[in-house]
């Protein structure tokens, strides 16, 4: 469960963020996603009930669907102010998708995470997401970095 928000411990803008406008609204469904993550890492359990719908759908395999399990979660975190916000490299939103890429450190060492949200109706809908271990410099087979 530690990866469904494994940057939940994290997000930037909109401090006060009411619901997201319709699909094509990119900046308000940036601002919502980004409203999410904030509420999770500060266990604002209201704001979450209010921004995620209750028929919410989880596509990580090891985490259930639905807004209760959200809930679950963060009454399972570590105490308030232990995580950590994670500062995006990207946000990109198309359609009724936004997308964030960020790194963010794992207790076995910094990881590489893509999360993918649909946004239905100025709420969170639906969620994937993708995260490896960020291997150090001299073994990987580029320079380029993961981020």
């Amino acid at each position: 469960m530690k990866y469904l928000f494994a940057g939940a411990a994290g997000l930037l803008l909109a401090a006060s963020v009411g619901l997201a406008g319709g699909a094509n609204d990119l900046p308000a469904n940036k601002a919502l996603v980004e409203q999410f993550f904030r509420a999770v890492e500060s266990r604002d359990k209201q704001t979450v009930t209010r921004i995620v719908r209750e028929d919410y759908i989880q596509h990580m395999p090891n985490i259930p669907s639905g807004r209760a399990a959200i809930l679950n979660y963060i009454d399972m975190m570590t105490p308030k102010g232990k995580g950590a916000m994670p500062k995006f490299a990207r946000v990109v939103a198309e359609g009724d998708l936004v997308v964030v890429h960020f790194r963010r450190e794992d207790p076995n060492g910094p990881v590489a995470t893509m999360e993918i949200f649909r946004i239905q109706d100025g709420q969170i809908a639906e969620h994937w997401a993708v995260t490896e271990a960020i291997p150090p410099e001299e073994k990987s087979r580029n320079k380029n970095g993961m981020i």
